[in-house]
């Protein structure tokens, strides 16, 4: 595989020391409405449905089994809503069987499938996609489930392990991708040219984890150089948001990072925060990310070098966000209370 240098500004990137708390909430976020679920029920996944309203995933109903001294725990049956505009519709989910929660919604164009992986035992996967009335199971790649992401260069499948493939009519190709990349987190496309790949590598010296990124160019995957973090940092991709070729966003676990197309800039989350666990870009620019601070996820953006804090219903936490495309309208998903949650700022 060639390797795409990146020249790094002064040999390494940026690091930008910014306030952990902002000084003044963001627009405030209010509640939307759900339709019934069973108790103990949350969202962690909402996409665009590409017509105005948005998917939302997740899990309802989840319990433990008492085991002597331990619980085991079951994450309930699947979630999938899709919001109109005014309601809430649900569809079948054919071919769905064990237990489990939906993992990853992906919409392109006419396309929109859902993915959930093994939680449990010998519990398959499950891999559909939308025909308009009901969810068709689709055969995947490996038991336990894949991954999804459907977009401008196709539709893809990604696992842990690092291996791709990609839908050649009705079946799954695999297609070669850099050598480093031990696992893969995120996998998205801005156009049939320009697809990227995130997730982490190891270091020679053993299982030091460290960030790795590779993009399509259309014809096959080529390794990017990634952002640098500081000496002993353990740290890996989690999301990536392509907006340009010159404009590209990556959360890990404790960091921002922004590719300009020459360099990469490195912001550290907000203080605080134990993990960012999702990402997503508004029209003008603005990366929004959900985090952890004091392990309750929270919702913040970044603007003018500084984390703005966004101002929410009260107990309610977000595992989940999007933005609708060309707007500034975000939504976010996730719970309140032993209950499932949406709020957006439209």
């Amino acid at each position: 595989m060639k390797r795409i240098m990146v020249a790094v500004v002064g040999m390494t990137a940026a690091l930008v020391a910014v306030p952990g708390t902002a000084q003044a909430a963001v627009t405030d976020f209010h509640s939307v409405s759900l339709p019934f679920f069973w108790p103990n029920a949350g969202l962690n996944e909402v996409t665009p449905d590409g017509a105005g309203g948005v998917w939302a995933g997740g899990s309802q109903g989840a319990y433990c089994v008492p085991l002597f001294d331990y619980c085991e725990p079951y994450n309930g049956n699947p979630v999938v809503r899709r919001y109109t505009g005014s309601s809430w519709k649900e569809y079948p989910l054919k071919g769905w069987s064990g237990d489990g929660g939906i993992g990853t919604i992906s919409t392109y164009g006419a396309e929109t499938w859902i993915s959930a992986r093994r939680t449990w035992g010998d519990t398959p996967g499950y891999l559909a996609r939308f025909d308009g009335s009901a969810f068709q199971r689709v055969a995947g790649v490996h038991s336990a489930g894949d991954r999804v992401s459907t977009g401008p260069a196709g539709t893809w499948l990604y696992n842990g392990p690092g291996s791709v493939y990609r839908r050649d009519g009705s079946a799954w190709t695999p297609v070669p991708i850099p050598e480093e990349m031990r696992s893969i987190n995120d996998l998205q496309a801005r156009t049939a040219t320009d697809a990227w790949l995130v997730g982490n590598r190891y270091t020679d010296a053993g299982n030091h984890s460290l960030p790795a990124l590779a993009h399509f160019d259309g014809t096959s995957w080529t390794s990017v150089t990634p952002p640098d973090l500081p000496a002993g940092v353990n740290d890996w991709i989690t999301k990536v948001v392509p907006v340009a070729a010159d404009d590209v966003w990556v959360i890990m676990n404790g960091y921002l990072a922004h590719w300009n197309g020459g360099a990469w800039t490195v912001v550290p989350a907000p203080e605080n925060s134990e993990i960012l666990y999702d990402l997503a870009v508004d029209a003008s620019g603005t990366p929004w990310v959900a985090a952890s601070p004091g392990g309750d996820p929270n919702l913040y953006r970044y603007s003018g070098g500084a984390w703005e804090l966004a101002a929410m219903p009260a107990g309610t936490r977000v595992n989940g966000i999007t933005v609708l495309p060309g707007t500034s309208t975000i939504w976010g998903v996730g719970f309140n209370n032993g209950s499932a949650a949406a709020i957006t700022n439209s």
